[in-house]
């Protein structure tokens, strides 16, 4: 069962959709919070709710929709190719994660069916760029590589970071391609493989020339290639890659923009960390989490969805466990600041028959229509809108919070 701090934390029952905002006051607000869903027991519950609306989301071209805004009641114009790829990783992660676990294997079943859904939109929209090696996921261009007049007369600076997203879809749909490869021996996607390895090991070699802070997309190439040497070991050209990505965040500090920046160096470098056993990889973890939590991120803020930030330091605690003296230290207090940032972000999430969220002191938000989103993530009491990036991101999350439910499900079949 989740922790009894939940009990705290729903007092603030947050969750949205278009309609009208209402001011409430007195014993009229006390009424409508004991009307409110009770929220899901366990981690689990959270996990199956959340993945049931990111496959709700997908359409038939393996993409889904991306974001939502409940006051206007409309889908955002807004899409990002990143998160569009991040999706896949996530259900296949997810699927992994079930299977693994013995869990609702009817789940799991359209967990997967939903990760092939999207692989093959990836392919799907595969383009050869220019004289690159290789293939790139790309939102621009057509399915035979030609950009339209409209791509043609963006600015050359909105070009390089259209380029540096399409990379980093690109690692995400890798790491895709390989965890699906691994749990299933299918080999469908073999040729989208081939061109996605291809483009990111050009791409990574000439990223190698340049400072770090410069390429925001390599700690997902490094993710990515990290997965596929523990998948396939034969792979000389990345096997030789590797080490000279792992020096390239290990030599300096890396800045850090912001707590993505942070949570996927720490997915990235606890990847290697299993598989090296390295203590570069633990200063690393020691060294960037103290400066977050020190210089960045000092205080929790109860107001806003902290799935990303539990996520990097949750990874981080991962690398320090087993230490002594400040790395055992910085670990606890990793991890301890990662559980209060997951649980209370469990609160903005959408729950099963919701129909309305609160916006702040005396305002709500009401809407039947909210019970079309159950399982989304808010970004917050003042950010009304849930986009696949973060519902994701809760997702991944969850994953590394469910630990108690799943030695309590496996005492239960044990008993039957």
């Amino acid at each position: 069962m989740i922790r009894k701090i939940l009990v705290c934390l729903f007092c603030l029952v947050l969750l949205p959709l278009t309609s009208c905002i209402k001011e409430k006051k007195g014993s009229n607000e006390d009424t409508a919070a004991a009307a409110q869903p009770q929220p899901p027991g366990k981690v689990l519950d959270y996990l199956s709710l959340s993945a049931h609306f990111l496959i709700n989301q997908q359409q038939p071209d393996g993409f889904f929709r991306y974001e939502y805004d409940f006051i206007t009641g409309n889908y955002s114009h807004w899409d990002n190719v990143i998160h569009q790829t991040r999706a896949g990783y996530t259900l296949i992660q997810y699927y992994i994660f079930l299977i693994r676990n013995n869990i609702d294997s009817q789940l799991a079943s359209i967990v997967l069916s939903s990760a092939v859904k999207a692989l093959k939109g990836y392919a799907d929209s595969s383009v050869v760029h220019g004289n690159m090696p290789g293939k790139l996921i790309s939102f621009y261009y057509n399915k035979s590589g030609i950009s339209t007049p409209e791509t043609r007369k963006i600015s050359p600076d909105h070009r390089i970071r259209r380029l540096e997203a399409e990379i980093a879809a690109t690692a995400f749909a890798l790491m895709t391609e390989m965890s699906y490869w691994s749990a299933t021996s299918n080999n469908t996607f073999a040729d989208a493989r081939k061109d996605w390895r291809k483009a990111l090991i050009y791409h990574t070699q000439q990223a190698l020339k340049t400072p770090a802070q410069k390429n925001s997309f390599m700690p997902l190439i490094w993710q990515a290639f990290a997965i596929y040497t523990q998948i396939d070991p034969s792979d000389k050209e990345i096997a030789e890659l590797l080490p000279q990505i792992d020096a390239y965040f290990m030599t300096l500090p890396r800045y850090m923009r912001d707590v993505e920046d942070y949570t996927w160096d720490m997915i990235a470098a606890n990847q290697r960390y299993q598989t090296t056993r390295q203590l570069s990889f633990v200063n690393f973890a020691a060294r960037q989490t103290t400066r977050l939590l020190e210089d960045m991120y000092t205080q929790h803020d109860t107001g806003i969805n902290s799935c990303s930030l539990s996520l990097g330091l949750v990874e981080a605690s991962l690398i320090l466990t087993g230490r002594t003296g400040d790395y055992a230290r910085i670990e606890q207090t990793a991890l301890g600041r990662s559980q209060l940032e997951y649980y209370s972000s469990l609160k903005y999430t959408i729950l099963p028959n919701q129909t309305w969220i609160t916006l702040g002191p005396g305002r709500t938000l009401h809407s039947q229509d909210f019970k079309r989103f159950a399982g989304a993530s808010v970004f917050g009491m003042h950010l009304p809108r849930t986009n696949i990036g973060l519902v994701e991101l809760c997702l991944l999350t969850g994953m590394r919070f469910s630990n108690e439910d799943i030695k309590e499900l496996k005492q239960g079949k044990d008993k039957e």
